[in-house]
């Protein structure tokens, strides 16, 4: 996808393995229905694990003043760093954007609050603008052009403060989500769809929740509250299934808190008690537990529990690991818990910029009997321009028989 700087019309992209220019593939794009100010670009027949440079290309020239980068994902095991985190003021400068694009990860995935505009009104205007507004940032804009993107909402960025599926601009952002961010294929192009998705990397599938679109309001009754909707938890749970016997790590894309206390908090996990002894449960039915991972947003802080306290299915139950990966530009503030290793919320500072925050995740994958991650909180200080690690935790995952 892009939105161009300039009139849409003529406009291509041309893609490149060089990054020379001298014999680029000229691909055409298409305008939604919903906006002819943006072009959407398919590009196929890529070659596995190979690095493309892409430009807009436009009366025979191409502009490499704002020239982007990705490599494909190979197709068969290989080792890869993502980049994950959450929770930037709108359109930030922060330079911990400069410092993820440093750490050269080969996918960057966005677990929400990508702006905090809070819109509380169906106005298509107000959201293609916080979109601008975010891409308007030099830091954020060199980081989504260096590599690959996965971006799911929480709250700020689809609604107001605590969303649920009454938010009154909810068509509009789905609309305006479909308009402005690439993505994984969706659900039916319909009112009142959620944009959950899934993707695979290497021998990792990643699944991507979406905990706004279909949720109850949140002083629903505990019985009566969902966070996913029927055809999403249906969906999530098929992702599930087949993923068991085919990829030894399942990373589950959880926007919001999955830890803490029942009734803890109404925004959370533990508010919705209920539906997490529900989809935990099932994780323990079909044993999955030992290849799930959750990566999660929301509260603006870097945290990582091993397994040890998130546990919530009917008898004993199995954990699995929680990582926590905020704020990219936000104050600090702790939600849920207790966690194996710490929480670590953004530093309080009366004045000027909060430290940024995010986790890297490497995986390595030999094509052996077994994948191995190792999740590292990093926190980059703004007052000594240093990149310092909170904590490095590491698991191997057996492949499935």
């Amino acid at each position: 996808m892009a939105r161009p700087p300039v009139a849409a019309a003529g406009l291509r992209l041309a893609v490149d393995t060089t990054g020379t220019w001298t014999d680029p593939r000229i691909v055409d794009g298409t305008a939604p229905a919903t906006n002819t100010n943006v072009r959407h670009f398919r590009l196929e027949g890529l070659t596995p694990r190979t690095t493309y440079h892409y430009a807009l290309y436009r009366g025979g020239v191409v502009d490499t003043a704002r020239q982007g980068r990705f490599q494909t994902f190979a197709s068969d095991p290989f080792s890869f760093r993502m980049a994950l985190g959450a929770c930037a003021r709108t359109g930030s400068q922060h330079p911990v954007f400069g410092a993820i694009r440093r750490a050269q990860p080969d996918v960057f995935l966005h677990l929400g609050d990508l702006h905090y505009e809070n819109i509380d009104a169906p106005d298509p205007a107000a959201f293609r603008t916080a979109y601008r507004r975010v891409h308007a940032s030099g830091p954020q804009a060199r980081l989504f052009r260096s590599t690959a993107l996965a971006y799911m909402w929480d709250d700020h960025d689809y609604g107001p403060n605590n969303s649920s599926r009454q938010a009154p601009g909810q068509d509009v952002a789905q609309q305006v989500y479909r308009e402005y961010v690439p993505h994984y294929p969706l659900a039916p192009e319909a009112r009142r769809r959620p944009i959950y998705q899934a993707f695979t990397v290497g021998r990792v599938r990643v699944l991507l929740t979406d905990l706004r679109s279909a949720r109850t309001r949140n002083d629903a009754p505990d019985s009566a509250q969902t966070m996913m909707g029927s055809a999403q938890k249906a969906w999530f749970k098929r992702q599930l299934a087949r993923a068991k016997d085919r990829y030894p790590v399942i990373a589950w894309g959880s926007s919001v808190p999955w830890i803490g206390a029942a009734g803890e908090s109404d925004d959370h996990w533990g508010g919705f008690a209920a539906e997490r002894r529900e989809l935990a449960t099932y994780i323990d039915s079909i044993g999955v537990a030992d290849q799930l991972v959750m990566l999660s947003g929301d509260a603006h802080m870097v945290a990582l529990d091993d397994g040890t306290h998130s546990a919530y299915g009917r008898g004993e139950g199995t954990g699995f690991p929680v990582v926590h990966a905020a704020a990219f530009a936000r104050p600090g503030s702790v939600k849920g818990g207790p966690y194996t290793h710490g929480p670590y919320p953004n530093p309080f500072r009366l004045f000027g910029r909060p430290d940024g925050q995010f986790v890297l995740m490497d995986v390595e994958d030999d094509g052996g009997e077994e994948v191995c991650v190792t999740w590292t909180g990093k926190r980059y200080e703004v007052g000594t321009e240093r990149l310092v690690s909170l904590f490095e935790w590491s698991r191997c995952f057996p492949v499935p028989p």
